[in-house]
């Protein structure tokens, strides 16, 4: 065989596979488009892209339904979101698909979009939070969504700019939380106000066992003024259990703590089922008008004398500071220390608080764990406790304990964003004349 005809037969083998490679790419996409393609299961696609003028658009997309037991919806689907308000603009559902099999097809759906920053979505988890392997899962090579104006093919322009970034102005926000995540925020609010409250989360059956939530309380009660519940919370989309939160909650005047935690499973940037149509907003964002009635409750920030201060602790360090409360008294302790999350002796460096009866007795009312602290910053051992507490008329000590390594001026890991306050500090509520009479350390 000379060599012309092995390169003619080699040109043929190539024209051939091109052929072929085009068959199963489709036709070309529109000009102008926005789209989202060569999707797999389990998998969330953003595409975020600018309008400009009031624009007719039309969708085409490809998407499955979940066909397992219990399961409700679509498996795979696109939706289409406005940044400013994170309103839902567009969605693949039952009014506007056509079936075959297990795939679920939109075909020129026809939308009008006004000037604005909108983000193209695609999820394919399934409507289950559970990972068996649903059917649907082998139609991914067949998902898509293309968003397009025919009369216009400059209108729709792609922009990268952060997915979670929000034209509101919060007071404090914990968003895009992910795996085993806990946020607190501590806050003093000194007259009534209306807060506005956007939370995601995911509750379980009839809120018995909380999952990944938020919640107000006052601060040195406990008391609960504002949690997300099933009974305040809407479909967030997605599976069933993606709830949200969006409106206003009263606070009177007083310090608070906001919290908002996630387990393991299904959470941002790791979810089991299909997430939120605002996916980024898992957690929650604190908003009001009368921004000068609320004030974040830090007494470092506030330059506020601590009561006790026992810090920048070495290592092999004891203390105990014994002290004696005269009148009721509202005060907060602040807690930095290396405790790990397993084991059952996983406390190293740490802060508690006795209290003596009428006997001489002494009896342990609160002492550092890693379930009530959150992260410190630096090492993921390092950790930081704030705990409130009406202490009544009587004796009282506060103590730390370290051991022998990662403690002030000697860490073996990343030290903590405040490595001075490494210890604990005491410090009252209110700003007033203290009713505490303070002994001596041991």
């Amino acid at each position: 065989m000379t060599n012309l005809s092995r390169f003619l037969i080699f040109a043929v083998i190539l024209l051939s596979i091109i052929a072929v490679a085009r068959l199963f790419e489709g036709p070309p996409l529109p000009r102008g488009s926005i789209a989202l393609t060569d999707l797999e299961s389990r998998e969330l696609a953003q595409e975020r892209f600018q309008v400009s003028g009031q624009v007719k658009v039309l969708v085409d997309a490809i998407g499955s339904v979940d066909d397992r037991q219990d399961a409700q919806g679509l498996a795979a689907y696109p939706w289409i979101t406005q940044d400013d308000t994170k309103e839902v603009i567009w969605s693949m559902n039952e009014s506007n698909t056509i079936l075959k099999g297990s795939l679920a097809m939109v075909e020129q759906d026809e939308l009008t979009l006004e000037s604005g920053t909108y983000t193209l979505n695609f999820a394919s988890y399934g409507q289950l939070l559970r990972s068996s392997r649903g059917e649907f899962r082998k139609d991914h090579g067949k998902w898509n969504v293309v968003l397009y104006a025919p009369d216009d093919h400059e209108a729709l322009r792609s922009i990268v700019r952060p997915l979670h970034a929000t034209s509101e102005d919060p007071i404090w926000q914990a968003t895009s939380l992910g795996k085993n995540e806990k946020k607190e925020y501590f806050f003093e609010v000194n007259r009534s106000v209306e807060f506005h409250i956007q939370a995601i989360g995911q509750l379980g059956q009839q809120d018995q066992q909380p999952v990944d939530y938020s919640r107000i309380e006052d601060a040195v009660t406990g008391q609960v003024v504002w949690q997300l519940t099933s009974d305040n919370t809407v479909w967030a989309g997605g599976v069933r259990e993606n709830r949200l939160f969006d409106g206003q909650q009263v606070l009177k005047p007083n310090v608070y703590r906001l919290v908002a935690v996630t387990n393991d499973r299904h959470h941002y940037g790791g979810w089991t089922g299909n997430p939120p149509y605002h996916p980024s907003g898992w957690g929650i964002q604190l908003s009001a008008t009368q921004r000068d009635a609320v004030s974040i409750f830090d007494p470092w920030a506030m330059q506020r004398d601590p009561v006790i201060t026992i810090n920048r602790i070495g290592d092999d360090e004891e203390y105990k500071h014994a002290f004696t409360v005269v009148e009721p008294s509202p005060v907060v302790i602040y807690a930095y220390g290396e405790i790990t999350e397993a084991g059952p002796s996983n406390r190293f460096d740490f802060a508690w608080l006795d209290r003596q009866d009428q006997w001489g007795h002494w009896s342990r009312i609160w002492e550092m764990t890693w379930e009530h602290s959150v992260s410190a910053g630096g090492a993921r051992k390092n950790r930081q406790e704030v705990s409130f507490h009406r202490l009544d008329p009587g004796v009282y000590t506060l103590g730390y304990e370290s051991d022998g390594s990662h403690s002030y001026d000697h860490w073996n890991a990343s030290e903590p964003d405040y490595p001075e306050r490494w210890g604990v500090t005491m410090f009252t509520v209110m700003d007033l004349p203290t009713s505490i009479i303070i002994g001596r350390d041991h």
